[in-house]
């Protein structure tokens, strides 16, 4: 089954305990990382185009993944393995599945098991762990039985499994990097060395973005800044990442987009919203998406897509449901415009 670019942008954080290795502990890898190859279908085989829409990869791969830090993960048969921006197979298919890369490493599945490969293929840490998500702020959260603890960038285990659940680790202003984590007494975050900075506290919490995290407290989100004080009050029924300084937010079952004083950028009216990146961010009005302008909230074209990703090195990823044989996979610029017409 494809997966989009769209899954690193619908992921909420405040849905931390996921074991999707890209999912909804954080950001996930950095979506705004220099990127110059995009991942295209013709005729079911998937190679890469360049961001005028020419194909410089000619399709080969039974599947391909977007780039991050030069190696994309690509499918062969039934495993996968990395290849870098020439086309050209640097790590094997070997595994089960392989995820994006973040500081050096990438979370890759043998059989059950989770470990990290880097980008030259050698095992950084061999699969051994029940979930593993990409490294951010320099840990890499993994799950050892039922306990989440966090490895360093090296693949060394830094802070020992004992959380229910947690999020990446992100800046959190002042104070340095910290991570959500829950305990029986509640969600708190903790710093580097695995230390609550911000006690436990909340019914749940995700990570920080642009120095703010969500909590929830009682049946509503808000958010808080790295020292604990609430910046934003809890109203809202769903709470997102801040992105170019507004977040997504749901209330009364729409969602829209908030400043970081708590004001609405953009007024619940959307029935789904990712995040800001490069400008754009995707919405869906009833059954179809397209994107809203970060300068002035305005819609940028009719809702046309049955989805629609992330913008990366100025290229959007949109596509329509194809039936069991796949997606239709397009691009398109900032303006709506296709530089790349969906194909499968």
């Amino acid at each position: 089954m494809r997966r989009s670019l769209a899954a690193f942008a619908l992921c909420l954080a405040l849905a931390a305990c996921s074991d999707n290795p890209a999912g909804p502990g954080g950001p996930g890898p950095d979506p705004t990382a220099r990127v110059s190859r995009y991942p295209v279908a013709v005729d079911g085989r998937w190679g890469f185009i360049d961001g005028e829409g020419r194909i410089v990869v000619p399709p080969q791969f039974d599947f391909a993944d977007a780039f991050f830090e030069g190696r994309a993960a690509i499918q062969q048969g039934m495993l996968w393995g990395y290849a870098d921006t020439t086309g050209a197979v640097v790590v094997a298919p070997s595994f089960d599945y392989a995820g994006p890369f973040a500081e050096g490493l990438a979370p890759v599945r043998q059989g059950s098991l989770w470990g990290y490969v880097r980008t030259d293929g050698g095992l950084a840490v061999t699969p051994a762990y029940g979930a593993a998500r990409p490294v951010a702020a320099g840990r890499a959260a993994f799950r050892e039985g039922i306990r989440w603890g966090f490895l360093d960038a090296s693949g060394q285990v830094a802070i020992a499994p004992q959380f229910a659940a947690v999020s990446d680790f992100a800046e959190a202003g002042s104070v340095g990097p910290l991570a959500a984590a829950q305990t029986p007494d509640g969600w708190g975050f903790i710093n580097a060395a695995g230390q609550f900075v911000i006690a436990p506290q909340y019914a749940e919490a995700g990570a920080f973005s642009e120095g703010l995290a969500p909590v929830r407290i009682g049946q509503l989100w808000g958010y808080i800044d790295g020292t604990g004080r609430i910046a934003v009050n809890p109203l809202f029924q769903e709470a997102g990442p801040f992105r170019d300084g507004v977040a997504r937010v749901r209330q009364e079952n729409l969602y829209g987009f908030i400043d970081e004083a708590g004001g609405f950028f953009i007024v619940p009216k959307m029935a789904e919203a990712g995040d800001f990146a490069e400008g754009r961010a995707p919405v869906r009005f009833s059954s179809h998406w397209t994107y809203v302008d970060r300068a002035d909230g305005l819609v940028i074209g009719s809702p046309v897509y049955d989805g629609a990703g992330p913008f990366r090195g100025g290229l959007a990823q949109v596509w329509f449901e194809g039936g069991e044989d796949g997606d239709y996979v397009g691009y398109v610029d900032p303006d709506g415009r296709y530089v790349w017409t969906p194909s499968r």
